[in-house]
This record gives structure tokens, sequence and C-alpha cells, in this order.
């Protein structure tokens, strides 16, 4: 029978978008940040379900596959991080995910899903494991640690029940619910979803219950399945549970009422039962840090050495955190540094990024810290969102949930095994979320950094974008009025009418406002002396330019979304070099970007990297670069001639950057998309000549900084709430 997708409820649309047909989408969504160890199929009574091992050591952390309306990608925000401590195994239910979707009812039984999961232990050879039971899969666990006792090191259940045996009203029930999946599976799923993630700004989690989970089936196949766990009872068995077990449920799971978590508590022997006030139904996706540590702590994979350290004995210890998205901000970061260790030269700091910006600070001499090698790199994220000279910077973020997830999961294993006195986070969104979601994990002062405030819509009259923008706003505003504690300093890496005066969404405050009231200000924070750069002769020497030639300089950062900008400027190059026999071109590709991608012309140099770029561009006759405010303002500080070429849909170029280049009488935006390639040339050439009139940046910025963290650091008064 096929299922009727039906018309999108507006909830869905603005949460998911258009969406193909159900039961269409590739399967379990893979996982972004971390690849299976192994993968493969068991095949059970001619049904084949999908599972995959993540992690190579470490006890076995198995979780059972889940109802069928959802798959394994409800576990992307967990997965990667308890697999740096566990060998962490995945399954996909029959009927969902990458797993067969068998067309008969009597393919679907209780039996026949906890026989495919005692199937997967054993082609595995997994002994012993800790297993873990969310919603209905709760009774899959409670009947194995039940039946196989030996097989079962911990039991954890997360928003389950013992039993699905129905009355002849929760039958009723049950029958409509089916018909309305077979009706219209599209109405049925927005309901569902909505009813599991009651917790307020849960838009994404929602969405990808939605689209990742549910609509990689269809209504068909779901309600046989879900018909399937009818007449299960595990209560007698949960009796004769002896191993450790760890209930997990929300106080307002409108999916599975908190009572069923109390009941199996009840039953099982010895069973803890962790309640979470406010909580949902689905944890696990709507609070992964809470959930992994919950039960990497539960289970237990601590380290084998530890050490601790008497408090007088501590050295001063900083951690920056140094967001990896382009180089800029981790050579201010890296400025500001230097200035807190000339006014505290005992000051110790470690850093917490991954490549590119790890490699320029070891590079500079700079130690960063060994955990960074478990981090999920985020410009790879920007990447694979991005199109030609086009990348929709707001859904980039919203989607970079699991390197989120993971990345705050991994400070917070820094954290709790080692003393700082400060923690400095510039643009650490990861870690200023994750705080204010989980603000009893914060143990030091916490300084935050950014140079812009708020997500704003690019698209006229995409009422997606714009109700997402704002919800992001809303909940980044709650925060902040609820836990202002979280950060002890907010630092705005510019000037007051440097934020722009637009409201953050309909009904909430003016962007400017609110940034004046949240935050304090430093200007902006320079890499460099601009008088040390004035001298251009001396830096053409020192860098291998003539004088006599024309440098022309194009670069585009740390990642490769900005390949499409290097290639049409190498195609310009010919008909630019017509015309000034002098010029040279100088295309910085960065590490991300092959040379080879470009044709070879006398006087084009292609070159993957160029350590402190900005000595580079202070020489240069024109700069043509991508838009990114670091290098824009390094231009307008050393008072060069340039080009910008915002991302198409990138909110943050195309509105913070410009409006703060206006501030300085520097907006030289151009849009790509605008430009032919003999435009583009004719365009630069004219730019080469053009008068400069900026106004001056300020230099003091990194320092002004500086002293605004080192005052939190040393405040005598500070204490965590």
């Amino acid at each position: 029978m096929a299922t009727e997708p039906g018309e999108l409820p507006e909830r869905l649309q603005l949460a998911a978008g258009p969406l193909p047909p159900p039961g269409s989408l590739p399967g379990a969504y893979p996982y972004e940040t971390v690849t299976p160890a192994r993968e493969g199929f068991v095949e059970r009574a001619g049904v084949r379900s999908w599972y995959a091992q993540f992690g190579n050591a470490g006890p076995w952390l198995v979780f059972a596959p889940v109802y069928q309306i959802a798959n394994t990608h409800l576990l992307k925000g967990v997965v990667p991080y308890l697999a740096q401590h566990f060998r962490v195994v995945v399954m996909d239910l029959r009927g969902n995910g990458r797993s067969d979707r068998p067309r008969s009812p009597q393919d679907y039984s209780f039996d026949h899903y906890f026989a495919d999961f005692v199937a997967l232990l054993d082609r595995l050879e997994i002994a012993r494991a800790a297993v873990i039971g969310i919603s209905a899969a709760a009774m899959t666990v409670l009947r194995l640690a039940a039946e196989q006792p030996q097989r079962v090191s911990h039991l954890i259940v997360a928003g389950g029940f013992p039993h699905r045996v129905l009355d002849p009203a929760a039958a009723q029930a049950a029958d409509g619910s089916m018909a309305r999946m077979r009706r219209n599976w599209a109405a049925y799923l927005d309901e569902f979803f909505t009813i599991c993630f009651t917790e307020p700004h849960s838009t994404k989690a929602y969405e990808d219950g939605v689209v990742h989970n549910g609509w990689a089936s269809d209504g068909d196949a779901v309600a046989m399945g879900f018909a399937g766990w009818f007449g299960a009872d595990l209560r007698r068995q949960a009796q004769a549970i002896r191993c450790p077990t760890l209930v997990i449920h929300g106080n307002e799971d409108r999916r599975v009422p908190y009572a069923n978590g109390e009941e199996i508590a009840r039953l099982v022997p010895g069973a803890r039962l962790l309640t979470i006030g406010g909580g949902g139904h689905l944890m696990a996706a709507r609070d992964p840090v809470a959930f992994s540590r919950a039960v990497r702590n539960f289970v237990g994979a601590a380290p084998a050495h530890s050490t601790w350290v008497r408090g007088m004995a501590r050295k001063r210890r900083a951690l920056f955190i140094s967001s990896a998205i382009g180089l800029g901000h981790v050579q201010r970061d890296l400025a500001i540094a230097r200035e807190m260790r000339a006014l505290r030269p005992d000051l110790e700091i470690d850093w917490f990024t991954v490549h590119p910006a790890s490699t320029y600070l070891e590079r500079e001499g700079e130690r960063v810290h060994p955990i960074t090698r478990r981090l999920a790199n985020e410009s790879r994220h920007f990447e694979s969102m991005a199109g030609e000279h086009d990348l929709q910077a707001f859904f980039a973020l919203r989607t970079m949930d699991e390197v989120m997830a993971r990345n705050f999961l991994t400070f917070a294993d820094l954290i709790e095994s080692e003393h700082y006195d400060i923690v400095v986070g510039d643009e650490a969104w990861e870690v200023d979320y994750h705080y204010h979601e989980n603000p009893e994990l914060k143990r030091q002062p916490f300084v935050f950094l950014t140079d812009f405030v708020g997500c704003l819509p690019m698209e006229e009259g995409n009422r997606r974008e714009a109700f997402l923008c704002a919800d992001r706003n809303a909940d980044d505003i709650e925060h902040v009025a609820r836990y202002p504690w979280v950060r002890d300093r907010a630092i705005f890496v510019g000037n007051p009418e440097d934020a722009p005066e637009l409201p953050f969404g309909p009904g909430l405050p003016v962007i400017r406002d609110w940034t004046r009231r949240n935050f304090a200000f430093s200007g902006y924070a320079l890499p460099f002396d601009p008088k040390a750069l004035a001298d251009t002769d001396r830096l053409r020497a020192l860098h291998g330019y003539r004088k006599d030639e024309k440098l022309m300089i194009a670069a585009v950062g740390g990642t490769a979304v900005g390949a499409p900008l290097l290639r049409r400027i190498a195609e310009a190059f010919p008909l630019m070099k017509r015309q000034v026999p002098e010029l040279r071109l100088v295309l910085v590709a960065g590490p991300r970007i092959a040379r080879e991608a470009f044709a070879q012309h006398d006087g084009l140099d292609v070159v993957p990297y160029v350590h402190n770029l900005f000595e580079h561009l202070a020489c240069s006759d024109l700069a043509l670069v991508q838009g990114g405010l670091s290098t824009c303002m390094e231009l307008v500080a050393t008072r060069r001639r340039f080009l910008s070429f915002p991302l198409e849909r990138h909110f943050e170029q195309c509105i913070h950057v410009r409006n703060r280049l206006r501030n300085y009488c520097a907006d030289c935006s151009v849009r790509f998309c605008e430009l032919s390639t003999r435009e583009l040339a004719d365009r630069a050439l004219t730019a080469m000549d053009a008068p400069v009139s900026y106004k001056p940046v300020e230099t003091d910025g990194a320092a002004r900084a500086a002293k605004e963290i080192l005052a939190v650091m040393e405040n005598r008064a500070w204490a965590a709430a």
C-alpha cells in the first residue's frame, strides 16, 4: 500500500523546507565527524539490518535500534564523542535507515526485533557490553539483560517503557495512529516529533526527526513496524535484572510519560533514576551533551592515570578557543594573548583549535593542546555547504550541531582533567551555547569574543530562513538573560556602531542596542602595528617582490570555499597583463585548493600558504579578497587598495562586514555573480589607481581586550555560581 505524503504542515515547511517523496532519502544519514571502523548488514529471516561500529578501543557500548519512525541519525550528536571512549555500535531497525523495509506484517514483531539485535551482537562477537535502549528499544535491552545477563555489563534506558500491552482504549488509539500514518505521513510526523521535542527552541531537533528519520521511511512500513511492538511485556523480566542500571526520563515527556521511567526504576533492583527536569522524549537528540556525559560517567571510561595539583602549586593558565574558520580569528587572538603575556609574564596559554589555525599557532611557537586531535573540523563543514561563490552561512551554522556537540564534549573533558584560570572563546559558539544549556559544567571564568552579533536572513521572501534566524537569535538572547554569569565578560571586537541597527527578528530587540547592553567594546584588534608595515619597499625586498612591478594579491582564507573566485581571477589575469605588462599576480590558494587547478601564465604565482599574509598585502598595489572581516580590516589599516567579493547569502560578509567597512569609508564590495571575466579585469585595473580615503583603524584593540580578560581572571570577587 503506497503512503500518501499529504500536504506539508506549516511548521514542517518552516523547519525543513521542500522535501522529496517519503522513503526516497538515502537511508540512515551518515555522521559528519566520524567514520565507522566497520559496517555491514546482519541478515535474519530474509531481512538485512544495517549496523556500524565506531571506535576501536574501550568497552563495548551498544545502542539497541529504535522504533521504525527513527534511525541511527537520531544519535549523531552523541556517537562521535562516545566513540572516543568506547567501541560504539548502532543499528537501523528493519523498516528504516539503511535496513530493509519488508512489506509483510509478519516480518514485523518484537521477537524479530530482539533476534535481529542478538544476531548483531553475535556477528561482532560481543561477549559483554553496556547496552542502551531509547524509547521502545528499552524493552529490547530489558529482555537482553534478563535472558543473557552474562552479556550485559551496564543497562541504560532513556525515555523507555517496560511493556506495550494495550487495553481496548489504547488499542483503538493505536489503530487511529496507524491509519493517520498511512493517510497523511507528513501530518503524522509533524505531530509525533512536535510531541517528542517539547523543549523551547527545538526547531533543529524537530527538523532532523522529521526529515532524516521519519521521512527516510514511509507511513505504511512504519505502521507495520509500530504494530510489531504490541503485546511485548518485560515487567517480569525486569525484576530479574542484576546489572547496574540507569533510567533516564524527562519529567515533561509527552510521548512516553514520566511514570513509565519511574516504573522501570522500581522494577529493576537497584536501578538509578536520572530525572531530566523540563526534558522531553528524545534526550540524545535534544540534549546530546548531558546524555553523553551521563552515559560516559555511568558506564565508566575514566582515564587510567590522572593528576591533581594542589591549588597553590598551580601556575596561571589560560585556554584560548579560536575559531578555525579562516585565520583572522587566531591572528587577532594571538595578538591579544601576547598583550596578556606582556602584562602577566608568568601566564601560560594553551590553544584549543584545529587546522589551519593550529598550524599557524605552532609555527608561531605556541602550544596547541594535544586533545585537539579529537576535534571535528569546522572548515570542512562550511566547505561542504558552499556553492559557486555562495554560502548560506546561517544554514551552515545551523547544521553544525554535530560538530558543536562533539567539540564541546571534548572541551569539557579537557576542563575536567586540567586546571585553567580562565577560558577565552573567540566565536567559540559550541562552548557558549552548550555552557548556557549545561551551566553546571562551567568551572572557571569564561570570556566570549565575537566581531558580529545576530544571524540575519538573506533571501527576500524566504519565510523559513527568517523564522529560523529569529528563533536562533531568540534562543541566544534568552540564554544571556537567564544565565548572565556564564559569560563573565562578552567583548565585541569592534565599536558600537559596527553592530547593525537592525532587529534580531520580529518582536526582538535591535542588534546594536542589545549589543551595547551586553558587551564591552575593544575596538578592532589588529595582529600588527600598521606603522611597522608602512615601509613598502622594505616589505617587498623582504618577501621577494620587485619595486618596479605592479603587485596584485588574491586570497580567500583557509577553506576551499573561495576556489571559484580564485579561478575567475586567474582567468582574468591575462586580460589585465596585456594592459599592465609589469603586473604580477599572487594567488594564495590555501591548504585545501590544488595548485594544479590554475593554468600557468607568466607573472602568475600560485602558492598554498603565506605566513603572516598581512605583510604581503601591506606592500601590494591591489588585493582581491573574499570579504571576510579580518583581511578587509587589515587592508584598511595599511591603507591598501582592494576589492572584496562577499559570498552570496553569507549574512556576516554581506551585512555585518559591509556595515563595518562603511564606518571606515572602505566598502569596496563587488558582487561576484554580476561580473564577467572581462568586467572583473576592468574593475580591478580601475581600482588599482583609485584614491584611498579610509578612516584610521584603532591600534590598541588587542591591548584593550587583553586588559578586559585579565581583569576578569584576577577579580577576587569572582566565584562560580
